[in-house]
This record gives C-alpha cells, sequence and structure tokens, in this order.
C-alpha cells in the first residue's frame, strides 16, 4: 500500500475507488467499507483508495473533548494495509482544511486530487466546513461531476449498532470483551518498556514490564487484565496486566504494568504492543505486599485459563 499526502495530488489512477472516514479504530463497519472498496476496484480493474485525517478532527475542532484515540495512526495504518487497500491519502487537519465547504472539498480531493469513479461511505458520513456535508448532498454532487455513490448501511453486532464512539465508551468501562467483538480482534495498546520501581520481581516475586503509555491513546478502565503481549518480531506471551495507581503502595499516577507467563530476559526500551483479552478484577489496595502477591497468584491462574483457550 502506498502513502499519499495531499502534496502528491492530483493522482493519474485508472478507475478510483474511493473510500473515506476517520476510521479511528477500524471496527467491522470500517472494514466493511474496505472489503467493498476493495471488491469494486479489483471488478473494475482499479485502485483501492481510503482517505483519512491526522490528526482526528475532533482533535482540532473541538480540543476541550481531549479527545483519546482508539487507534494510534501507525495502527490505523497497518490495519487499513491489511484490509487490501491500494493507496492511503492522509489528509493534514487544520484549519484550512476544516473551512473547505463541502463542495470544494469533494472537487479538489475527490474529484480533481483523486479522479473518484466510485465513492463509498458510511450510513452517517459528515464533511466539509460545520459538517454540512451527508450521503444526500454526496449523491447529488456524484450526480453532477459523475462518479457512483454507495452508500453502507449501519453494521449490527450482537444488538450494538457498530460505531467508533461505543467502542470507546466500552473501552473506557473495561468491556474489553464486547470491544473484541465489535472490532473483530483484541483492543491493543503499544508503548515502550521504561524502568519502574522493581517491586514486582524483588517485593512480590512476579516481575513486570512497565510501559509508557501514549498520552492520545484510550486507556481502558483501571483494573487487572488478562493480555497477550507481543513482543518483536513476532513472539506472543501470555500474561497480566494491571493499568491503575497501584494504591497497596501509593503511587497517586497511573501506570500500566505486565507480568509474562513463561519469559526469562530483558525488555528494557522495546516497543511491545498488549492486546487485552478479558477483564479479570477492579484494582483494589491490599493490607500488604504479601495479600497483594497472593491475589496476583490467582490472577495468574485465572487468566492462563482463558488464555488457554485462545490458542
Amino acid at each position: 500500500m502506498e502513502i499519499l499526502k495531499r502534496q502528491d495530488l492530483p493522482c493519474n489512477f485508472r478507475y478510483a475507488v474511493v473510500t473515506i472516514g476517520n476510521f479511528d479504530g477500524i471496527h467491522l463497519g470500517h472494514q466493511a467499507l474496505f472489503k467493498e472498496t476493495v471488491s469494486r476496484a479489483r471488478q473494475a480493474k482499479g485502485e483501492a483508495v481510503a482517505v483519512t485525517f491526522d490528526p482526528h478532527p475532533l482533535q482540532v475542532l473541538r480540543p476541550e473533548k481531549s479527545l483519546k484515540l482508539i487507534c494510534s495512526l501507525e495502527q490505523k495504518i497497518k490495519l487499513i494495509q491489511e484490509a487490501g487497500l491500494d493507496y492511503l491519502l492522509i489528509l493534514d487537519f487544520g484549519p484550512e482544511l476544516a473551512s473547505l465547504e463541502p463542495e470544494e472539498f469533494v472537487e479538489e480531493i475527490l474529484v480533481r486530487g483523486l479522479g473518484v469513479k466510485e465513492l463509498i461511505v458510511g450510513y452517517d458520513y459528515r464533511f466539509g466546513r460545520q459538517r454540512r456535508g451527508d450521503t444526500e448532498l454526496l449523491k447529488i454532487l456524484g450526480h453532477r461531476f459523475g462518479f457512483k455513490v454507495i452508500v453502507i448501511p449501519p453494521l449490527k453486532v450482537n444488538g450494538f449498532t457498530v460505531s467508533s464512539t461505543l467502542v470507546r465508551e466500552l473501552v473506557a468501562e473495561g468491556d474489553v470483551a464486547t470491544v473484541r467483538k465489535l472490532l473483530g480482534r483484541p483492543y491493543r495498546i503499544c508503548g515502550k518498556v521504561v524502568p519502574g520501581h522493581g517491586r514486582g520481581r524483588r517485593l512480590l516475586g512476579f516481575p513486570t514490564a512497565n510501559l509508557k503509555l501514549s498520552t492520545d491513546k484510550l486507556t481502558p478502565k483501571v483494573g487487572v487484565y488478562a493480555v497477550l503481549v507481543h513482543l518483536p518480531p513476532k513472539k506472543v506471551f501470555p500474561g497480566v496486566m494491571n493499568i491503575g495507581f497501584n494504591p497497596t503502595f501509593g503511587d497517586g499516577y497511573l501506570s500500566a504494568e505486565v507480568h509474562l507467563f513463561d519469559f526469562r530476559g530483558e525488555l528494557y526500551d522495546l516497543h511491545i504492543c498488549i492486546d487485552l483479552v478479558a477483564r479479570l478484577r477492579d484494582e483494589a489496595k491490599f493490607a500488604s505486599p504479601e495479600d497483594l502477591a497472593a491475589q496476583i497468584a490467582k490472577d495468574c491462574e485465572k487468566a492462563r485459563e482463558i488464555l488457554a483457550r485462545e490458542q
């Protein structure tokens, strides 16, 4: 997949089939858009193109909301590539792009820039200045400029209408089991392993890797999780992770510590990714380190049982 920026436009595509969106999360609804885009592009012997924005428009237009991302840009690119798209146009979102009227955006970016022949969008897609553009306007503009508009209806999973908003709410609640059903994969956090207090190995008997969390990424509800830890290049270890404030030791700041089962070695400075498979319990304050160690042993036993079913 080739990455494009606005300065790379116009593109001399044979037959551009385009989908557009923020695609935060790359949930099953987004994947349906990608599947339709790739299918139609292959039928027409043309190009499958996705268009997205960085940063997320709400981070620019509504900074007071402090929007946290489900997917980092790096994760988003990887998942879109795995979906089979040929090109990904990443538009730098700022005041100038936000000020474009819907008609200007379609003509400049989609028509002149990409030469769109077919446009695939979700049922609730809105765009342009003050989000004035919608699917009905796209159909009118498609008739004017000569491209077809295909609107994908809402996707329901287990009675839920799949959306980034719902995924974000469920992650914040710690319901990673339902999140997995909406994403089609476990919720993942990534980060660099940094030095901690050394209490895991020395005091508790459970060595942990301390993860530096991204300030832009959505952090799950504090608690203990059964996880799968991905180490470079392609190793995977089961484990347990605590996200929280370590009340037993009174740290008072948010941290993420993961214990890998049956692992020997050093992880400092490695960039690792962690899939959250199941939430085991709330974080709790214990009367002593010994009591905490006993609970961690129970957490590990329960996590091993859950993760054994993943294999």
